[in-house]
């Protein structure tokens, strides 16, 4: 039996562009409920809006109608880093939370009435891993199964930041998922190319990598991306080391996404839907 997907509800604090009916606040007038102001009835000749109290108030005795703003579709699109350090298999496959994760932001995107479009990205943008902007009810259970059958590689997430070009200019709502096992200089980048988008920074680490190594004993390090291997004596020292020096790393991205805009959503073990609901609105 295949796995539930998850759902979040999310929402953005920018008025949506799109012409489309969505579920966002837009700019657009339309058939909404935000009421806007009056308007001339030349202006927006809908007799279901005609205020007669406004028209009796105007001093040229023009014809009133109420306004209102159109709630409006956001793109969503999820950017994924598909090099080799993604492959990392601890606690769980980084590659099955990938898949899962994937899952519910389609998912999500399909229930709140949004378009979804994924990028996967190693060295380069991968096109046999890019899916356009649509609305598609299946999208999410046949995205999952493509990535859980996904072996990563390449040395770097170098790709992300192409993906820009492909979203062109309208603004959209963009879940950029790495374990960001990478140059800040090279995070700074990608986070300069999407300026003009909302980028929610999903950090995907597992336990394994820091938190559950052993006290004493001989541990093997890989490294996915190069490929050498390492052996090394773990001793008390050593591991209050390693896990200092993660939790630098996490103060570190912590300070250069919130210069970007948006607080990381770190995601260790097990994704929350609940929590990530709660990141959203409770910014």
């Amino acid at each position: 039996m295949a796995a539930m997907i998850r759902e979040f509800h999310y929402q953005v604090p920018w008025r949506a562009f799109g012409a489309h009916p969505g579920h966002h606040a837009g700019v657009s007038v339309g058939d909404g409920f935000e009421f806007q102001g009056h308007a001339s009835w030349l202006s927006q000749p809908d007799p279901r809006h005609l205020d007669v109290r406004a028209t009796l108030a105007n001093p040229f005795g023009h014809l009133m109608v109420k306004s209102f703003r159109q709630s409006s579709a956001i793109p969503v699109y999820l950017l994924a880093d598909l090099s080799a350090s993604m492959g990392f298999v601890g606690t769980r496959s980084k590659t099955d939370m990938l898949a899962e994760l994937a899952a519910a932001i389609a998912f999500s995107a399909y229930r709140t009435g949004d378009p979804f479009g994924f990028f996967g990205c190693g060295e380069t943008l991968l096109p046999e891993l890019t899916i356009p902007l649509r609305w598609h009810k299946g999208l999410a259970g046949d995205l999952r199964a493509r990535l859980s059958q996904l072996r990563p590689s390449g040395r770097h997430f170098g790709g992300l930041a192409a993906c820009a070009a492909e979203m062109g200019r309208r603004k959209a709502l963009v879940f950029l998922l790495s374990d960001f096992h990478a140059a800040t200089g090279s995070i700074e980048h990608t986070l300069q190319a999407l300026l003009h988008h909302d980028v929610v920074p999903l950090v995907l680490w597992d336990s394994a990598e820091y938190a559950r190594l052993p006290a004493w004993g001989w541990t093997e390090w890989a490294d996915p991306e190069t490929g050498q291997r390492r052996r090394l004596f773990m001793r008390p020292s050593l591991r209050a080391r390693i896990r200092a020096a993660y939790a630098e790393r996490r103060a570190e991205l912590r300070h250069l996404f919130v210069s970007h805009g948006r607080e990381p959503f770190f995601i260790e073990d097990r994704f929350d839907a609940d929590a990530l609901t709660r990141y959203f609105f409770q910014a």
